[in-house]
């Protein structure tokens, strides 16, 4: 690189005294500019309105005020380890190099069923920070589902995905047919209200583990709608539930408004469309992207609603995640 040239240029790879890489490096700063604003007086405030009750570092609750930095953010200093921190320290954006307002757009595609990779490439940021972020929406998101509880009629059915390609099993060189190692079973459960969406990690439930996924998330004595499946025996008789059994031999074929079973369907159906914009997914991670389909899925239906929401939880969660220990991993 060329003394006092901008160094965004050498990223670009182009020279400025080329007029056809000028104009090309120009107008691709002016797309990066525009995608990556200094942080707003908005995300400034937001950023001081997280006043935090102990020291991130120690537990202390002894802290105080110690100044401004330049950009506004406050800076806090603990009296018991005399550590300095600001609000969001110790949190899902600590140490955050790019401001808060590019996730409202990053959130906002995966409310509307883009890829990361397509979204990485329309942020103007690397696929790699798109994976990060996902990442810590996927802390965020953790234990989201612990609270649901269903009642009244509730319709329980299970859909599969299969395993990992590296992880397939055959037999004489083919796929294994039907139910079997290859797949994952995710239950599903809803009122029409509320919904509960877990991976079972099994290919095959069983009463136990239905009971265990479903047990905590239906009250007792409700109405359960399901299609007869032995593994839902156990969940029926420990909660005292009414059975209503349309077997899947019955419901073939049968158009939305006359299918029993119609409410948990139309669910699969938009589970696996939101799976398939994200096809390249690690099976590792499945909770995580039934988690956020859960969230996508509930209310507030407004997406802005939920974007704000979401960035809540982030400042709110008392965990970090380096992106040098997450991608220091080998998969």
């Amino acid at each position: 690189m060329k003394k006092n040239q901008d160094p965004l240029w050498s990223c670009f790879g182009l020279s400025e005294e080329v007029p056809e890489e000028r104009l090309v490096g120009s107008t691709s700063r002016e797309w990066y500019e525009a995608k990556h604003p200094r942080p707003s007086p908005d995300e400034i405030a937001l950023v001081n309105s997280a006043v935090p009750e102990a020291c991130p570092f120690c537990g202390c609750g002894r802290i105080a005020k110690n100044g401004r930095r330049p950009d506004g953010v406050q800076k806090y200093s603990c009296r018991g380890c005399g550590r300095s921190f600001n609000p969001l320290t110790g949190t899902l954006f600590d140490s955050r190099k790019i401001p808060l307002s590019e996730w409202v757009e990053f959130l906002l595609h995966l409310f509307e069923f883009h890829s990361v990779k397509t979204s990485a490439r329309d942020n103007r940021n690397a696929e790699s920070t798109g994976k990060y972020w996902l990442a810590k929406v996927f802390s965020a998101l953790e234990g989201c589902q612990d609270g649901v509880v269903l009642a009244g009629r509730v319709w329980l059915d299970e859909t599969f995905v299969k395993v990992d390609a590296r992880d397939r099993q055959s037999k004489g060189g083919r796929g294994l047919r039907g139910i079997s190692r290859n797949l994952i079973a995710i239950g599903t459960a809803t009122d029409g209200k509320g919904l509960l969406v877990a991976a079972e990690w099994r290919s095959k439930p069983a009463k136990r583990s239905t009971l265990e996924l479903f047990g905590k998330h239906i009250t007792p004595g409700s109405t359960l709608v399901h299609d007869g499946d032995n593994s839902h025996r156990g969940l029926i008789e420990s909660l005292g539930l009414e059975s209503e059994v349309h077997p899947t031999s019955e419901t073939k074929g049968l158009g939305d408004n006359e299918n029993p079973m119609d409410p948990i369907n139309d669910v699969h159906d938009k589970l696996k469309r939101f799976l398939r914009s994200h096809g390249g997914y690690a099976r590792r991670d499945l909770q995580g992207w039934l988690n956020l389909f859960w969230f996508i899925w509930s209310e507030p239906r407004n997406r802005y609603e939920k974007a704000a929401r979401l960035i809540k939880m982030a400042i709110s969660a008392n965990k970090v995640i380096r992106y040098r220990d997450l991608f220091g991993k080998k998969d």
